[in-house]
């Protein structure tokens, strides 16, 4: 098994060539490539607990050096988080990694993107309030060996560079969210300390790269460049990196060969207490990033392939395709599919039961909240997920997204208290989203729709929607009809909303907006939105059945009020 890894360096350029869309992780054999879907420990392979044979040396010496200076290859400023007004993705960067297809309106070089598109950007910028650990460990490596000129952004080195700059903070944002799509996060390499010792020791500056992902197995993960490795004594190794949250600074990551462990001190700055993050063969908590996964086209995983049909209004083909779920805010969640099997936090620990599903971590380090992983289900999967406020000390907003190929749906802005548990059911192949509380709660109900071979995109969001004394509030996106419905048949009181629409066509985007609509206990309210254009004076036609028998009680034409 020790030479795996070794024969997993020879076939990673392959790998970057031959990764399919979608599926699970893909890892090196003797026999060449095979496909899993990792589950609540992703590994390469099972240990060996064997130590990899290294050339002789002694203490003192410097087995390897790459050659990079974390006093000038690495960025003068440290990791950060939301703590600075700092620009990351915008469609300029979305078009970079998934190219074209991410707009639903192309005009020369301004691209408006499609509402799944949007709303994905949305979720991944805001998971970067944690820290940009990620693309600094990713860009100072790719700045140094040639790939990305420092001069692009005002130096010749990276650290001569200003993150004040908005450019660069962009470059940054783009390398961080790289670690969310295949082909990179299909090509991480896993293996024993003794295994990611042994290749950075190999890495060479004319072949392949990599960046280290640390994880202290609690949820908190960081990314580190590693320039060299040094013989310590007594089988005691240490691996030099350049860890941003410590600029200028040449950092040690312990590996003991005698029970091939590692150990590394941090801290999300050199002004708060370090923590000490460890690990062993069992644990898999080092891991590599190959640079050459990163630089081609990445696998857009909310772009029409699937997703909601123009003219069945159901989900198709998705059987290859998965769902992203986003929680952004505090809490944890924990998401069950009709058979019981669950994936999420139980007792403070990821577990992962569903056939198919995996979850990725986040590398980011620039806080102490380290924010929920991206879930990743089979797109044809029904869902119950609890979001889960239990162990929160203070009230909090929290959404609630899922993402796949060609639609969203979520939950924007729900009110979670300390011991809170609220419940959301999506089915995604029904187009639609229930979301139960006991609380007084009014979060916004979103969808979104990518239309390639229809007029237009569309974008919704129903808020308003008080739900007091709890209940149960459900939305259908009828997508073949041109309907979205809103059914309060188990709510137990009566209010309004307000409706919030985009359309998006080649030539135009039009938003409609009306507010205060009567939403009556146990009705089920119709929007006919496919009807309105901005040129259509008429407005949107809503129709409401009272009592649930399937017969329009009452209708009328809301006029856009903006």
């Amino acid at each position: 098994m020790k030479r795996r890894i070794h024969i997993l360096l020879s076939l990673l350029a392959i790998l970057a060539l031959t990764l399919a869309c979608g599926g699970g992780d893909e890892f090196a054999t003797e026999e060449g490539y095979v496909e899993e879907e990792y589950t609540e420990e992703p590994m390469t392979e099972e240990p060996s607990g064997e130590a990899t044979e290294f050339p002789a040396s002694a203490p003192g010496d410097l087995v390897y050096d790459f050659g990079f200076v974390p006093e000038s290859n690495g960025f003068s400023f440290p990791n950060y988080g939301d703590d600075i007004p700092a620009t990351n993705l915008t469609a300029t960067e979305m078009r970079r990694m998934f190219g074209d297809q991410v707009c639903a309106d192309l005009n020369g070089e301004e691209c408006i993107l499609t509402p799944p598109a949007e709303q994905w950007m949305e979720q991944v910028n805001g998971s970067m309030g944690g820290g940009h650990c990620e693309g600094m460990a990713v860009l100072s490596l790719m700045m140094y060996t040639g790939q990305v000129p420092p001069s692009d952004f005002g130096g010749s080195l990276a650290s001569d560079l200003d993150l004040n700059d908005e450019a660069l903070q962009r470059e940054l944002a783009y390398w961080w969210a790289t670690q969310t799509v295949a082909p990179t996060n299909e090509s991480v390499v896993r293996g024993t300390p003794m295994e990611i010792l042994d290749v950075i020791r190999q890495m060479d500056v004319n072949g392949e790269t990599y960046t280290i992902g640390i994880y202290d197995g609690k949820g908190s993960g960081h990314a580190v460049t590693p320039f060299g490795v040094t013989d310590k004594g007594d089988g005691l190794y240490a691996i030099l990196v350049y860890d941003n949250n410590y600029p200028g600074e040449t950092r040690e990551l312990y590996v003991d060969s005698r029970d091939n462990s590692w150990t590394y001190e941090t801290s999300i700055n050199p002004q708060v207490q370090s923590d000490v993050w460890s690990g062993n063969a069992d644990s898999y908590t080092l891991d590599l990033t190959p640079t050459s996964a990163r630089v081609t086209q990445q696998v857009c995983p909310f772009c029409s392939g699937g997703g909601f049909s123009s003219t069945g209004g159901k989900l198709a083909a998705l059987a290859q395709l998965d769902n992203q779920v986003f929680l952004d805010g505090e809490g944890h969640i924990l998401i069950t599919d009709e058979s019981g099997n669950r994936l999420g936090y139980v007792d403070g620990k990821i577990v992962n039961e569903i056939p198919g599903a995996s979850y990725s971590q986040f590398r980011m380090a620039a806080s102490m909240n380290a924010p929920e992983p991206i879930y990743s289900l089979p797109a044809t999967l029904d869902v119950t997920i609890e979001v889960d406020g239990t162990d929160l000390t203070e009230e909090t907003l929290t959404d609630l997204v899922l993402i796949g190929p060609g639609y969203s749906i979520g939950l924007e802005g729900i009110y979670l208290t300390p011991g809170q548990v609220d419940v959301v059911y999506f089915y995604p192949q029904d187009e639609t989203i229930a979301y139960e509380t006991l609380g007084d709660e009014s979060p916004n109900i979103v969808f979104g729709i990518e239309n390639p071979d229809a007029e237009a995109d569309y974008y919704f969001e129903i808020y308003g929607a008080d739900i007091t004394g709890g209940g149960i509030i459900t939305a259908i996106l009828d997508s073949k009809a041109g309907d979205l419905l809103i059914n309060t048949e188990k709510l137990t009181n009566e209010g309004t909303f307000n409706f919030y629409m985009t359309r998006i066509t080649d030539e135009t985007e039009e938003e409609f907006y009306a507010e205060e609509i009567a939403l009556a206990e146990g009705a089920l309210v119709y929007i006919n939105y496919a009807e309105w254009t901005d040129a259509n004076p008429e407005g949107i036609y809503f129709g409401v059945d009272l009592d649930g028998d399937g017969v329009i009680d009452e209708e009328y034409v809301v006029d856009d009020s903006q």
